[in-house]
């Protein structure tokens, strides 16, 4: 743990679980849909609500220009035509980190500040915040007073849970981290962890499907400690459902 805040954050939350009480049981739980691979059926019936990601692709193309402000009218026209589903939206922007040196920093964070304030305001009544990787996750001790100014800017935290190994005891020390830093960084704001149902790039099971326990697992984990989850893949998949991850999802749905 990199910081005194993180250590009572998950000891608070840990406290809870291993004490057999989900903090489920006082709030809604919702699962998103951020799947986009080939051949995926209609997730609604099951239970899933579509959500929205805006990739930084679309705000800065061929990245020309990439962390300058783009035109504010542009922008908003961007978020209006990514605005396709009845979840919240995603700004994954991932290069635009909250290190370095401090002009980087007041640089970066005057850009996050801004596409969010835009955002929310193109898009009121929908949860507005930044896919994990390199915003609100994982903050140095020494730019914490710069996430928290950034977390005042968002509606909900989305931090990144993919799953790099088979080991469900480092999986769950990660996810109560993610979960404490999120709660530190924008504190009363909900909490939707980032799913892949396939082993991330580069892990010894790299692109295996999970199997029905390990999914039922993480889903379990998540429900006792977030608010919900969102569930992504990359288009480059087919939809295969053979190891038994989507019958767990809809039976975990339906309990």
């Amino acid at each position: 743990m990199r910081d005194k805040f993180l250590i009572v954050g998950v000891l608070a939350i840990a406290a809870a679980c291993f004490a057999g009480k989900s903090l489920a049981s006082s709030r809604p739980f919702t699962v998103y849909d951020n799947l986009f691979y080939q051949g995926k059926p209609n997730t609604a019936p099951a239970g899933l609500i579509a959500s929205n990601i805006l990739y930084e692709e679309a705000i800065w193309p061929h990245k020309v220009n990439y962390g300058k402000l783009p035109e504010r009218s542009v922008f908003e026209a961007t978020v209006l035509k990514s605005l396709t589903n009845p979840g919240p939206l995603v700004l994954d922007i991932e290069h635009l980190p909250l290190k370095g040196d401090a002009t980087t920093v007041a640089q970066h964070l005057h850009t996050l500040e801004k596409l969010a304030d835009w955002a929310r305001e193109a898009a009121p009544g929908r949860k507005v915040g930044f896919f994990g990787t390199n915003t609100l996750q994982k903050i140095d001790p020494a730019n914490l007073a710069d996430a928290r100014r950034l977390g005042r800017h968002v509606d909900a935290v989305f931090p990144e849970l993919y799953t790099h190994g088979s080991d469900q005891d480092n999986w769950k020390k990660d996810a109560l981290a993610a979960v404490a830093e999120a709660h530190s960084v924008a504190p009363g704001k909900p909490v939707y962890l980032y799913l892949w149902p396939q082993y991330v790039t580069g892990s010894k099971h790299q692109f295996e499907y999970f199997s029905a326990d390990d999914w039922q697992f993480e889903l379990s984990t998540s429900r006792d400690i977030a608010n919900g989850v969102v569930l992504w893949s990359p288009s480059r998949f087919k939809w295969d459902d053979a190891s038994g991850w989507w019958e767990a999802t809809q039976k975990f749905l339906r309990g």
